[in-house]
Formats: structure tokens, C-alpha cells, sequence
């Protein structure tokens, strides 16, 4: 049982429970203050009518109208009655339907006011008074109380209002005309040329949201394999062929884009031209993929299956190459076979895709080639470095550290050259390779593992001792204060020269500093030591979507107008990249929180982490991705609408020149638009995911 609380606890709870809600009051009220929560200004006479007049004509939109003619009613007019004699007869009351006018008195002098009835308009509507003056000079008159130059008709169609005789000179003793022009309905009502505006851009939205979504849904899926901390944890690699394999990515980089990207833009050239020829020819090279692959070792000599291995990963390496520029080449050559209707929209597609693919079809040979590179490396090497002593696993290690650290600091360096806030990630990543030197050197030193608290403890101070050491060095000898404080980036033109080559003077520095690093780490651990490669695939996963989540789409929107111009494919660029990052985050969460069971099931019969993924995780998370994916096309419409304003397309782009022109009631159509499509793909997530999900 729980001791009973003594009255001096008791008071000291209180106490403290008093003081936090005081300190709360305080950061709220201050809060308060900063966010310049004042009631006077909503209080001024001209605010509250300015904002009483868009609210209304919000709420009043722009979304029928219809089309009017001209009906006209008019009379004679005598201007100044003549002495002595009578005022001119009444006009005759025509006996049919067409609208006609009575004027009283029929004559008067000029600035005299008279009233005019009219009888057979149409009710509610708007009329005016012309005068016509007897030389056919017209004007429009104002009506007397209301000071406008129009009126509007009583529910019968009827009307009494009045008008001064207008002062024209010459016109006295002479006969003027009263018109009086109504408006009559031609038609039944019909939409507004700006809701037809809207409905397009609306469509425009609805797509422009769908396509974003579509594209994010594979990507973010496959991140989110790298964001699941449950998944990650296990995976380890040996830190020999790790770092044998990121040695060699350099050069199968270099590789890809010099030979297989010719290969890539031969079968493009080949398919643009001749699709038949490219098949032929890509048939025959999967064929030899397969029969090599189906082909079994006259004996249990390891090398003949590790000679297996290499030759499937090069065939795997043409063969991917050779779909890629195959792929290109005819989505080309349907881009060229249709201009108009459906065929024209497929073809549209196809087309931009293939010239998607050509414009970076030598990266595509680059990635393939650097992986392709690091896996024969990774197969050649793996006996051998399990048969290295203790002295030789460290050199070894010590060397292929060295070189990885020098690859990996000039690759950040080579990026931080882009902006000067990037330069800050040559120092973090040295600085992570350096928090973990003085932890190992301890443990090397002292020969025990830690264990206890107070050891544990110890190795903590380590990292950040040794995170906080590389991190100054780096950020001293790169300057990379200059950068921060006066935006300049290091110049391209510093070269130092090594004689057989030469590369730039500021990625030098940083490959010296990752060579040292590495190489000291390499020593001290060698190259059995256990690498925990998901780790750090989790954390920079989780590192890059976090990153990405906290821009804005509007500020990624306004990038891309820059880069492709006002329209919505910057829209959809944006949405898309803040969709993969949400996505992917929303995609791992779920993964975290599957049953462990099946996976278990599957490892233990043998079930590679592939077949594991997609037999055991793949189907337990299908149905929330399913709504997570309708969810995120829903916030999709509604973001489409704010990206627009700074020319990400959509009906954003027009909502905002409609309220630039402070035409609220046209700009009401809109927000009536988007409050109905986003309703409707509510209730369709909604009963989607009853039904299926």
C-alpha cells in the first residue's frame, strides 16, 4: 500500500501546484502581449464596415446570373407650360402587355420637380431614366431621394418616383422625351462566367492534389521501410565489407555515368526510333540474365558461386540500364503518335516521362552502377577479410576507414559548397565520426566493456567530448564561420594539385579530416567489428523527413514557380515532396506498431529480410496506408488552395487575384468550391475506409 502523504508533502504540493499555474498565467499572459491581441482597432466605425461588407458579399457569391434585354417606356414632355393655355393632354395607356409611362404634370419649367409612374415592368428590377432633349441630346437623370441615376421597380412592376426637369438650354416651349429603360429577363438563370472559372481551376486543383498524392505513394512507401526503428535495429553488417562497398561507390558512380549512361542513350536512341529492334534486343540480354541465373555449378567450389554471383549482378546491371533507355525510348515514341482527345492526354504523359528519363538517365546509370560496383566488391571480399589475423583485420580496417571517411567528408563537403547553412554538415558528420574514437579507445585501453551506470555514463561524456573536438576542428579549418556570418561560399576556384590530378582546395581539407577520422576509427575497431547499418539508415531517414516536414509547402511552392515557372506543376512538385516526407512519416509509425509475430515466424524459417518484409509487414500495414493515402490527398486539396498564392497553381492562384481586386462575391464562388469539394472527398474517404480498410 502507499504510505499516506504527510502534511507538510501535502502543503508543498499545493504550493507547487499554485506556483506552476502562476508561472502559466504569466508565459500566457506574455503570450497575449506578444500576439498584439488588441480590441480597439476591430472597434473603429470604418473597420466594422469594411469587414461587414466583404463578409457579406463572401457570403454572397457570384454564381448565377442571367441575361436581360431592354424594354423602354417613353412620353412627350412639354418644358415650360405656355401662358394662358392648358397643359398637354395625358399619354394614351397602351392595351397590351408592353411597359408604358405616365408623367404628372405633362409640362413644367426647368428645375421643377415631376413624377413619373410606370406600369408593365418587370418586379424587382432594375430601370433608369433617360431625358431626351428635343435636339436628341441624352441624359441620364437622377431620382429625387436617393441621389442615383437608377431605381428599382415594386413587386407588381409598377413604379412612382420622381425628377427634376433638367436645365438645357434652348429646350423651353419645346417638346423633350422621357424614356424609362427596364431590364427584362431573357432566359432562365445560368452560371457565371466565374463560376465556370472556378469550376476549371477547381478540377485543376482536385488533380493537381491527386497526382502529388500518387507520386509520393511508392516513394514515401519505401522510406518508411528505412524509417521503422523496428525494422532498422536488426540489421547489421560486417564493418569490413561495409566500408569495401562505400570505397567502390565512387568509382561505379564514375563508371555508370561514362559507360553504362552510353549504353542507356544507345537503346533510347535505338527505341525513339525502332521499338521492335530495342525489344529484340532486350529480350535477348533477359534471356541470358535468366538461363545464367538458372544455371547450376558442376561442384560445391565456393568461387564458381561467388563467379554466379558476379556475373547475375552484372547482368542485372545491363539489364536494368537497358530497360531504363528502352523505357524512355517508347514513352518517346508514343509522345509522338497523338496530339488531341484522350490518345492526346496518354500521349502527352508518356512523352514527358521519357524526356524525363533521358534528362537524367545519367544519374539513373550512376546509382546503378555504384551499387552494382559495391556488391561484386562486397562478394570478392568477403572470404578474404574473414581470413585476416588480428594485426591485418586492424590495418585493413585502419585503410579502408581512411578512405571511406575521406569519400564521405567530401561528398558533404561538395554539397555544403551549395549553400552556405549546408557547409554546417562537414562538421556534424565529422563530429559524428568522432564521438565514437573516444569511447573505443577507452574500451580498447581499459579492456572491459561498460556496462554499469556510472560507465555507461562515461562513455556519454566520451561521445560529446569527441563530437564537440571534431565538430571545432572541422569548423575552424573548413572557416565555416565566414560562410554563416557573410553567405560566402567557398570559392570553386581554389584547386590544389596532386600531381596526377587536382580537386578543389576546400573538399581537400575535408577529405585530410574524414581520412584521419576514419582511418584512426578504422584501426581501433578493424574489420570483423559489427557495423549496425539500420541504425544509422533509420536516424538519417528520420533526420531527412523531419527536415523536409518543417518547410512549408508555401515556401517549397514558391521555389519551384521559380525553377519552373507560375503554374500548377510547381503545385504539384510541391505537394509532392512535402507528401513524401509526411507520408513516409505517417507509413513508418504504422510499421512500428505492427505484430511482431508473423515477422518472427517467417525469420525463423529462414526468410531473408525482403521476403520478410513482404510477407509478414506488407500485409498488416496495406489497409492504413490505404487511409493514410485518402487522408493526405483530402489535406492535399485544402494545402492546393494556399500554395496557389504564391503561383503553385490551382484555384489559390485565382482566389488570390480575386481578392487583390477586392472582388469579394467573385471570390466567394471560390470558397463555396472548396468547401464542396472537400466535403465530398471527406465522406468518400470516409465511406472508403468503412468499406475497405
Amino acid at each position: 500500500m502507499n504510505p499516506i502523504p504527510s502534511p507538510a508533502s501535502v502543503a508543498f504540493r499545493r504550493l507547487m501546484i499554485v506556483i506552476s499555474v502562476a508561472i502559466g498565467l504569466v508565459v500566457f499572459a506574455y503570450g497575449w502581449s506578444v500576439t498584439e491581441i488588441n480590441f480597439d482597432k476591430p472597434q473603429e466605425p470604418l473597420r466594422q464596415q469594411n469587414f461587414g461588407n466583404a463578409l457579406r458579399e463572401l457570403l454572397s457569391p457570384n454564381l448565377l446570373a442571367r441575361d436581360y434585354d431592354i424594354k423602354v417606356g417613353s412620353v412627350p414632355f412639354l418644358v415650360q407650360c405656355k401662358a394662358g393655355e392648358p397643359e398637354p393632354a395625358a399619354a394614351t395607356v397602351p392595351t397590351g402587355n408592353e411597359p408604358y409611362i405616365i408623367v404628372s404634370p405633362t409640362c413644367a419649367d426647368s428645375g421643377t420637380p415631376i413624377t413619373i409612374q410606370g406600369h408593365n415592368f418587370f418586379p424587382d428590377a432594375l430601370a433608369r431614366l433617360t431625358w431626351v432633349a428635343n435636339d436628341g441630346t441624352r441624359s441620364t437623370q437622377q431620382i429625387v431621394g436617393n441621389n442615383k441615376d437608377n431605381f428599382v421597380t415594386e413587386g407588381d412592376g409598377t413604379f412612382n418616383v420622381q425628377m427634376v426637369v433638367p436645365k438645357i438650354r434652348g429646350s423651353a416651349g419645346k417638346i423633350s422625351t422621357i424614356e424609362t429603360q427596364g431590364l427584362f429577363p431573357a432566359g432562365p438563370p445560368h452560371l457565371t462566367d466565374t463560376a465556370g472559372l472556378v469550376g476549371e481551376k477547381m478540377v485543376e486543383t482536385i488533380f493537381l492534389a491527386l497526382i502529388a498524392t500518387i507520386i509520393s505513394i511508392i516513394p514515401s512507401a519505401v522510406i518508411s521501410v528505412f524509417a521503422a526503428h523496428n525494422l532498422m535495429r536488426p540489421v547489421r553488417i560486417s564493418l569490413g565489407n561495409l566500408l569495401v562497398m562505400v570505397a567502390l561507390l565512387p568509382v561505379g558512380w564514375w563508371l555508370g555515368t561514362v559507360l553504362l549512361a552510353q549504353l542507356g542513350h544507345l537503346i533510347i536512341g535505338i527505341a525513339h526510333g525502332n521499338a521492335a529492334a530495342a525489344g529484340g534486343a532486350t529480350s535477348l540480354v533477359v534471356v541470358g540474365a535468366v538461363t545464367t541465373s538458372r544455371m547450376r555449378p558442376s561442384d560445391l567450389n565456393p568461387f564458381n558461386g561467388r563467379l554466379r554471383s558476379i556475373v547475375n549482378t552484372l547482368m542485372i546491371v545491363l539489364v536494368g540500364v537497358i530497360i531504363v533507355g528502352l523505357i524512355s525510348g517508347v514513352f518517346l515514341l508514343i509522345g509522338r503518335m497523338f496530339t488531341g482527345g484522350i490518345p492526346g492526354y496518354l500521349s502527352n504523359m508518356f512523352g514527358s516521362i521519357g524526356e524525363l528519363i533521358e534528362l537524367i538517365i545519367a544519374p539513373i546509370c550512376g546509382i546503378i552502377g555504384a551499387f552494382g560496383l559495391a556488391s561484386i566488391g562486397g562478394v570478392l571480399t568477403v572470404d578474404g577479410l574473414k581470413k585476416l589475423d588480428t594485426t591485418m583485420q586492424h590495418v585493413v580496417g585502419g585503410v579502408l576507414g581512411a578512405i571511406c571517411g575521406a569519400i564521405v567528408l567530401g561528398l558533404m563537403a561538395l554539397i555544403g559548397m551549395q549553400a552556405a547553412w549546408l557547409g554546417l554538415l562537414t562538421p556534424i558528420v565529422a563530429g559524428i565520426l568522432g564521438a565514437q574514437l573516444l569511447p573505443l579507445l577507452y574500451t580498447k585501453l581499459s579492456g572491459k566493456q561498460q556496462t554499469s551506470i556510472a560507465g555507461r555514463s562515461l562513455d556519454a561524456i566520451l561521445w560529446w567530448v569527441g563530437f564537440i573536438a571534431a565538430f571545432a576542428v572541422t569548423f575552424i579549418m573548413l572557416n565555416i564561420s565566414l560562410a554563416l556570418i557573410e553567405g560566402t561560399l567557398p570559392p570553386p576556384t581554389a584547386i590544389t594539385n596532386l600531381g596526377f590530378m587536382s580537386i578543389n582546395t576546400y573538399i581537400f581539407e575535408a577529405m585530410l579530416i574524414g581520412l584521419v577520422l576514419g582511418g584512426v576509427g578504422g584501426l581501433a575497431v578493424g574489420t570483423r567489428a559489427n557495423f549496425s547499418l539500420g541504425e544509422v539508415l533509420y536516424q538519417t531517414a528520420r533526420t531527412i523527413l523531419n527536415t523536409v516536414r518543417a518547410i512549408e509547402p508555401l515556401i517549397i511552392a514558391l521555389i519551384f514557380s521559380i525553377w519552373v515557372g507560375i503554374g500548377p506543376f510547381a503545385g504539384v512538385l510541391a505537394l509532392t515532396l512535402h507528401s513524401i516526407a509526411s507520408l513516409a512519416k505517417l507509413y513508418s509509425e504504422q510499421i512500428e506498431s505492427i505484430d511482431t509475430g508473423p515477422i518472427e515466424a517467417l525469420q525463423s524459417t529462414g526468410a531473408n529480410r525482403l521476403q520478410t518484409i513482404v510477407y509478414a509487414v506488407v500485409p498488416q500495414v496495406v489497409p492504413p496506408f490505404v487511409s493514410f493515402t485518402m487522408y493526405r490527398w483530402d489535406i492535399n486539396v485544402r494545402m492546393s488552395t494556399i500554395i496557389g498564392f504564391v503561383g503553385g497553381g490551382g484555384i489559390g492562384f485565382l482566389l488570390q487575384q480575386q481578392i487583390n481586386l477586392l472582388r469579394y462575391r467573385d471570390a466567394g464562388v471560390a470558397v463555396l468550391a472548396i468547401a464542396i469539394v472537400v466535403s465530398i472527398l471527406d465522406y468518400l474517404s470516409a465511406t472508403i475506409r468503412e468499406r475497405y480498410v
